[in-house]
């Protein structure tokens, strides 16, 4: 018979029809196989069926051993053409569609075997898929072969060549065989589980059915370890099932890694899909795209011309030198004057350079860009201010201001996807189909497996890498920590002689650095280096092919200068695509942290339409509140009371009592489970929130203040107030003077949150921004808890003025400071277990007298007794804080016991009023009495 590879072999008019089918076939089996397993996969990532496929196939492996001798057929046949060639002289050894098509099959089908020999659970109807096209379509391919070859007796390389299809077809069959009998076998082995466990077993992977809230029975174990194999796909991510609660010692950035890595499979799940997930991100649209600026969405438009002008001239570059040598060679097939082809030549690369479109396109986009990111942090900025005060407590700062500046990441998304991918991706589908064209279908090929093989390689690459990665900085942070800590330590090292210790210690550290980055860079060398070889690989082949063209006439030297100019512009593309996806993954990972915190909502709001607060006098009743932070512990329980206008109430219990919880309730910063909060017989709830905070001043334990000035720091209270308000608000918190004596005087720098100021300083500081708001309602919660007595008596004084004439609710440990409060609540595990005038409570004999008593004993004072400054007839000082000398304090139990209960004050006591008669001023004790 004629040589069934012959290109003369299927002559007539009868066979020629047959043979552009077989001629399409094979081009089209590759193709279809292609783009059924890419479409397949990526709709089984984006609905997240990737991770939530089955166990392991019982028949996986017998599968993948199947998928690799059809691919190793395939070479099989490509071996006996090229040695067919060899032996007979002939040049190209077949038709090239048949060479095409093997060649193609081997690299589609390769394509397939890398997915399912990597997936760690694959979803199987991808796989499935393209046997079942191999099913259809080797048949229809290897009869028409045959037909094509009819006439003669067959030769050796038709046998094989039918021997070698017929093997491959029942691989095929056999690897759809195997997988339908092994998830038949799965499903019934499955069906029977319920009937094969212990009833003592647990739920970890039971059926559907049971109760899966069991604890792991006698007997049992928990089925944890069979759900390991799932791991996010994300670089920097950790295993899916990994604890939230991981190693101590994971760096910073791990661990906002991993906690962004656990919110995007939480979220994923609840989304179902990746492209409901992307929605989620629409949120930002309104920053991304300048909505309001007609200006700036016409730059974003012309920005859109500019990259599509440039993938025009990424064309015409390679062809114009093309043009350039065939008309100095003489081979133009159209003369030209090679002056004019190198100007329009060089006119190319100017457009082309960073001094044209280029510039152009950055002088567009960088408007938008710096708009969008300044957009999304000012949106991102204000919507943290205006969250509840539960988010602020349980997020770390850094993180949330991290999560703030990763604005950032969702233009780089944006930017890489419509800005950079897609443009490159259209100069690689032109790429190809011009060389293609210019070459023919083998230039192409090569292009296509250079590029498929260039990639796979690049991301295993960057796969390898990351774990080293991870230890890098791992590494960077520990050496940061130790640098950190000897510096900010520097006195308690000098201190403790320990210097040497720190320069070891930071020594190591800087090794073990140097160490895993040199790993790194190494890695990254090495994974170059075989990228390179890849492209080289690719561009020799594409450059023999084209020698031969060029020598048998049929391209010219033009040609293959315009091959090697596109095949140096085909690399940037590439590299480009090898490292999308970790950009993207680590974006995403940024973006997810922000986007967490924008849909986040507030859990105190003003009501819609909420009233502004009505205040009249200052009357504060609790009626039956309850409280609890994480809706499991109560907190408060059923706190009842009722504070008339300027009176001073006081709260006083162990540690995690709930007092300061008390305090949060009535500025708002939480929202009460049930019970009523009422100001002059408003409920809190139903009036706007920055209305009721305007009309209370707080004075923390532990006052913040901002790293500027102390006017601008007393001021901040009221922004419009002028400079001699802030010093009369000074010098009534009896910090003027003080301040006075700074070297810049109310221009000197507080340092960070107020580092600058001694600890009674930067409480009357805080006093003075109060008094400057004039609040109705005056909250201190322990204001004088961490200062010497001396300090104490300014800042009492200062209080005295802040306090005079409103309601006051004071925290404090120290009893002798509150003594004098119009009424003493003693709050313990969250409930009110007594209450009244300081007399009231030592003549009950509770708790309240245990805790006076333990106090006065054992902390006595040696210094005198002070009166500096005696009562004012005609008007009552406020009852805040006062304090027991050491003379005074053994007579004061015995004193205040010794005298009767009048009638007024068992009647005040019942009915719980403010203040009781005081019975107990004696003249050896003047800074007992009321009157301060």
């Amino acid at each position: 018979m004629s040589d069934p590879f012959d290109t003369n072999a299927a002559d007539g008019t009868a066979g020629l029809p047959l043979r552009h089918v077989l001629a399409s076939l094979h081009y089209a089996y590759p193709t279809a196989v292609f783009v059924y397993y890419m479409v397949t996969s990526t709709i089984a990532v984006c609905t997240l069926q990737t991770r939530a496929s089955e166990q392991a196939h019982p028949r996986r492996r017998a599968i993948t051993w199947l998928l690799m001798f059809v691919i190793l057929s395939y070479f099989a046949q490509l071996v006996i053409l090229g040695v067919q060639g060899a032996v007979r002289h002939m040049f190209p050894v077949a038709e090239q569609d048949i060479v095409i098509g093997l060649m193609s099959c081997a690299l589609v089908f390769g394509v397939v075997f890398a997915g399912l020999s990597e997936a760690p659970n694959p979803v199987w109807y991808p796989y499935m898929g393209t046997f079942g096209i191999a099913l259809v379509a080797e048949p229809v391919i290897g009869t028409l072969s045959m037909m094509v070859r009819a006439g003669g007796s067959p030769s050796f390389t038709d046998i094989f060549d039918i021997s070698t299809v017929a093997a491959r077809y029942l691989a095929v069959i056999l690897a759809l065989a195997f997988y339908f009998e092994g998830s038949y076998s799965a499903r019934k082995e499955k069906g029977t589980d319920a009937e094969r466990q212990s009833l003592l077993k647990t739920n970890g992977h039971a059926d559907n059915h049971s109760n899966g809230d069991q604890p792991n029975g006698y007997g049992a174990t928990s089925d944890a370890s069979t759900d390991g194999n799932q791991s996010s796909d994300s670089d920097g991510s950790t295993d899916s099932n990994q604890s939230s609660d991981t190693d101590d010692d994971e760096n910073p950035y791990e661990r906002r890694q991993r906690q962004a890595s656990e919110q995007m499979e939480k979220r994923l799940k609840e989304k179902g899909n990746w492209v409901t997930y992307a929605k989620s991100f629409m949120v930002f649209f309104p920053y991304i795209w300048p909505v309001n600026h007609r200006s700036l969405q016409v730059r974003v438009v012309l920005v859109g011309f500019c990259l599509l002008a440039m993938n025009f001239i990424n064309v015409l570059i390679p062809r114009q030198l093309g043009i350039i040598i065939d008309t100095l060679g003489g081979k133009s097939e159209v003369e030209r004057n090679p002056w004019n082809e190198v100007l329009f030549f060089a006119a190319l690369k100017l457009v082309a350079s960073e001094a044209g479109l280029s510039l152009l396109r950055q002088w567009l986009w960088i408007p938008v860009e710096f708009y969008s990111f300044g957009a999304i942090s000012t949106a991102a900025y204000s919507h943290v201010l205006n969250l509840s005060s539960d988010f602020h407590d349980s997020k770390s700062s850094s993180d949330i201001m991290m999560a703030i500046s990763c604005g950032q990441s969702i233009s780089n998304i944006l930017e890489s996807i419509c800005f950079r991918a897609v443009p490159m991706l259209i100069d690689m589908v032109v790429a190809f189909i011009y060389l293609s064209a210019t070459f023919g279908p083998y230039e192409g090929f090569i292009t296509i497996a250079t590029a498929a093989i260039f990639m796979y390689i690049a991301t295993r690459m960057i796969a390898a890498l990351k774990s080293a990665r991870r230890n890098e900085v791992g590494a960077w942070y520990k050496e940061h920590y130790v640098r950190q800590a000897g510096i900010q330590g520097w006195s308690t090292v000098a201190s403790f002689n320990q210097i040497g210790h720190e320069e070891d210690r930071y020594s190591v550290a800087v090794s073990d650095r140097v160490d895993k980055t040199q790993k790194v860079y190494f890695g990254y060398v090495l994974a170059y280096a075989f990228q390179f070889l890849v492209l080289l690989s690719g561009l020799l082949a594409g450059a023999f092919l084209a020698v031969y063209q060029v020598t048998h006439g049929q391209a010219t030297s033009g040609d293959f200068i315009m091959l090697l100019t596109y095949w140096a512009q085909l690399v940037s593309p590439l590299t480009f695509f090898a490292s999308l996806g970790k950009s993207i993954s680590r974006d995403l990972l940024q973006a997810e942290q922000l986007l967490e915190i924008m849909q986040t909502k507030p859990s105190v709001l003003s009501k819609e339409g909420a009233p502004p607060l009505e205040f009249t006098g200052g009357n504060v009743r609790f009626d039956r509140v309850c409280f609890s932070y994480d809706k499991k512990k109560e907190i408060l329980k059923n706190i009842s009371f009722t504070a008339t206008p300027g009176t001073s109430v006081a709260f006083v219990g162990a540690t995690g009592a709930g007092k300061s919880t008390i305090l949060k309730l009535l500025d708002r910063f939480y929202d009460i489970t049930s019970g009523s909060i009422e100001i002059d017989g408003q409920d809190i709830r139903d009036v706007d929130l920055y209305s009721l905070r305007a009309q209370i001043g707080v004075v923390p334990q532990a006052p913040i203040l901002f790293d500027d000035t102390i006017m601008n720091n007393v001021r901040y209270a009221k922004l419009t107030a002028t400079d001699e308000e802030v010093y009369e608000a000074c010098k009534a918190a009896s910090i003027h003077e003080q301040i006075l004596t700074f070297s810049d005087g109310y221009q000197t720098k507080v340092g960070e949150r107020g580092v600058k100021l001694s600890g009674g300083e930067l409480q009357r500081v805080a006093i003075a921004r109060a008094i400057l708001k004039r609040p109705a309602i005056v909250l201190l919660d322990e204001a004088t808890s961490a200062v010497d007595t001396e300090t104490e008596q300014k800042i009492q004084e200062a209080l005295r003025t802040l306090c005079e004439g409103r309601t006051t609710f004071i925290v404090a440990h120290r009893l002798s400071t509150i003594m004098n409060a119009d009424r003493i609540i003693v709050v313990t595990g969250g409930e009110i277990v007594e209450q009244g005038s300081h007399e009231d409570l030592i003549r009950a004999d509770g708790k309240y007298a245990e805790l006076w008593s333990k106090q006065i004993f054992v902390k006595p004072k040696d210094k005198e007794p002070r009166d500096d400054k005696p009562a004012t007839k005609g008007r009552k000082a406020p009852n805040i804080v006062n304090d027991l000398t050491a003379e005074a304090t053994s007579s004061e139990l015995a004193k205040v016991k010794s005298t009767p209960t009048t009638k007024e004050q068992a009647d005040g006591q019942a009915e719980g009023s403010d203040k009781a008669e005081d019975t107990t001023d004696t003249p050896t004790t003047p800074s007992h009495k009321k009157e301060v």
